[in-house]
This record gives C-alpha cells, structure tokens and sequence, in this order.
C-alpha cells in the first residue's frame, strides 16, 4: 500500500483503506503502558492537551476521563468516527478535530499546556517531521511540554518510519529543551526495546 517512493509514506486514501479493513497493526487497543505508569506514578496534571495523529483515541479517552481538556486531531474518517462513539459512549468531553495536524490554525498558536505524541511521528513521510516540530512548537504555550513515545523500527522504509535517538535531538534541539530521552523498560510486548520516551519542553 505504500507509494512508490518509500519516503513519502501513506496518502490519506491509504490510511483510510485501514481503518475500512481493520487492519490497525499500530493501535494498541488500550493506552500505551508508559503512559499510564507515568499517571500512576503522579507525572502527569491533568491540564490542556492536544494529540495529533490520534487513532481510535485510546489516550485521548483515558485523559478526558481523568480531568484533561483534550483537542485529539486526526484527518481520517474511521479514526475520528471510532473515537467521537468511545467519548459519546462514556459521556466525556473532547474536541475532536477531523483535519490535518499541519493545518491547525492561528486559534490554536501557544494554546496547548501538554502534546501527546504516540505513533504518529514514525507515521508521517520523514520529509514532514521539520513541520511538525514547527506546528508542535507554534501551539504549545511558553514552557509547554511534549510528551512523546518514538519508535526506533531499525527497518527501512515505513511507515513506521524509523526514528533514532539522534533523529529525535537532530530535529528537536533547536526548539525544544530534551529534559529526558530514554528507551522505555515499559512499552507494550510487540514494542519492546523501541521506544523512545521523551520529555521536550519548548524554549
């Protein structure tokens, strides 16, 4: 189903192609265990966050029903559709914004405390991962945080697009402060050893 050049990733027909046929090998079904060992560990306050690239939503879920004001943005249909139904089911509240994470508008510039990144850097072709970090330091307020899992594939190819260490400092440094980057001990047994867990706070 990728393109023909291995760097541009998936069009928005692809992925939605994957949510008709269930084939959602990335999605967890449940919330990625760092994070929720990081909110039983009382590293998280509940505060206003966004996550781009949000899937079915499972973390957008898990923070509406713990006391963040959550924005979850995803431009395909069978994501927006399965998550608008969970947050409907539950009677929660979230903003769920069915469009393109670059194309975020000013309303959104320094409004986010808290960005949630899960999948969907590794998700996008590697040509866009300057703007992201351009729209991720242009929403979040002064200080913000991103909070991020990256996932190290070793493979060619993608997405998932492999992402390193070094590509993570490379493309961060110059906007964001990296309090901490380390493999996580706690990712999910199909992600063990591959996860990046990041700390990024914006200068």
């Amino acid at each position: 189903m990728a393109n023909d050049n291995s760097e541009a990733g998936y069009s928005r027909e692809d992925w939605e192609k994957h949510y008709q046929s269930e084939d959602l090998g990335w999605d967890l079904g449940k919330v990625s265990p760092p994070f929720l060992s990081l909110w039983q560990e009382q590293n998280l306050v509940p505060c206003k966050t966004i996550i781009p690239g949000c899937g079915r939503g499972h973390e957008a879920v898990f923070l509406a029903e713990n006391g963040f004001r959550v924005t979850a943005v995803d431009y395909c249909n069978g994501a927006v559709n399965a998550l608008r139904k969970s947050i409907a089911d539950k009677g929660l509240e979230c903003d769920i914004l069915h469009q393109d994470f670059f194309d975020l508008d000013s309303s959104h510039d320094s409004s986010y405390e808290l960005m949630l990144e899960q999948t969907f850097f590794c998700a996008i072709s590697p040509s866009q991962r300057k703007l992201y970090v351009e729209t991720a330091h242009r929403i979040l307020k002064s200080g913000g945080l991103l909070l991020g899992l990256f996932y190290e594939t070793n493979a060619e190819g993608g997405p998932p697009f492999n992402t390193t260490r070094s590509d993570i400092l490379h493309h961060f440094c110059d906007r964001f402060m990296v309090q901490s980057l380390e493999k996580t001990l706690l990712s999910d047994e199909q992600r063990k050893n591959k996860e990046w867990l990041g700390f990024l706070k914006k200068k």
